[in-house]
């Protein structure tokens, strides 16, 4: 079973050992007290088991740091897990082996198994939402550091004098294409240039549509947005060297239009060895890569895959 744990809702699936998704649910997360959370991912262990088909174990994906000894170190979104060990309490209640992973890791976890990453090497995984998160793929296993920090793209620093950013930083990646960041940067524009995105909500997906119809504005948020990706990603293929790079989240909704100006800008600042190894890919598995990864998680804790 594989449990996503977001800032708004919860997701969970059963999920068969090819990756094949069975039974659902979707419902708004209880995050107002650890217990109150605690009690209702335990209830949705109860809600997918079946009788005639028992749950082997259960993978948590959770929107926070968290350690190798599977402690919820920092959970921004979620603060009443921070310290709780997630997955040893969870076992506890649903009489189950319980996995606990950081979500972002996760989903790269789903897309080097079933989705754009399958057959990589070595992959690099980036999530683009209301932040910027990271996953690092090596042989098919999670690289995830000493502390469990790997893969934390997001806070690349890719403007120096830039904003203020969550995690303390000045011009962090997530600062720019975060979610916050494409709005931001167009409600700032908007305050002296004349646009289609005027009177209108501001969203990337709205920001994305008003650049592929040729307004000025919009053109120059998304092109912000591609460098500073740019930025981020060149250091990680230097550093990294991996085959593939595979970007999702809501952002990445932006598909094509997007991913060649990243792609460009990335190209411009790597070896041209480097950037010929690798491919770059939309990541294929949209929603469903949190239950998916946090199922696979599972599994590679049972040491299955």
């Amino acid at each position: 079973m594989g449990l996503d744990v977001g800032g708004t809702f919860l997701k969970g699936a059963r999920v068969a050992a090819d990756g094949t998704i069975g039974a659902r649910l979707h419902q708004p997360i209880a995050k107002g007290t650890a217990e109150g959370l605690l009690h209702q991912l335990s209830l949705a262990v109860a809600e997918l088991e079946v009788a005639a088909e028992p749950i082997c174990a259960v993978g948590v994906g959770l929107p926070a740091i968290v350690d190798q000894d599977g402690r919820v170190r920092r959970a921004p979104n979620v603060p009443v897990l921070n310290g709780f060990r997630v997955g040893e309490e969870l076992a506890r209640r649903s009489r189950r082996p319980v996995f606990a992973e950081n979500d972002a890791n996760a989903a790269g976890l789903a897309e080097a198994w079933i989705g754009a990453g399958q057959g990589a090497r070595h992959l690099l995984f980036v999530t683009l939402g209301t932040g910027v998160g990271g996953a690092v793929i090596l042989e098919g296993r999670l690289h995830t550091g000493c502390s469990g920090y790997a893969g934390e793209i997001g806070h690349v620093q890719v403007e120096p004098s830039g904003l203020p950013c969550g995690c303390g930083a000045r011009g962090c990646l997530e600062t720019v294409a975060g979610n916050a960041g494409w709005t931001e940067r167009a409600r700032r524009a908007l305050l002296s240039r004349a646009s289609t995105l005027q009177g209108q909500e501001l969203s990337p997906a709205r920001i994305v549509a008003a650049a592929q119809q040729g307004d000025q504005v919009a053109l120059e948020v998304v092109a912000g947005t591609a460098e500073a990706l740019g930025v981020g990603l060149a250091a990680a293929l230097n550093l990294l060297n991996p085959d593939r790079v595979a970007i999702g989240g809501g952002v990445a909704g932006a598909g094509q239009f997007l991913l060649a100006q990243i792609v460009e800008q990335v190209r411009r600042r790597v070896f041209a060895d480097v950037f010929a190894a690798c491919s770059f890919h939309l990541a294929a598995l949209g929603g469903d890569a949190g239950v998916v990864g946090a199922a696979r998680t599972a599994f590679l804790g049972l040491g299955q895959g």
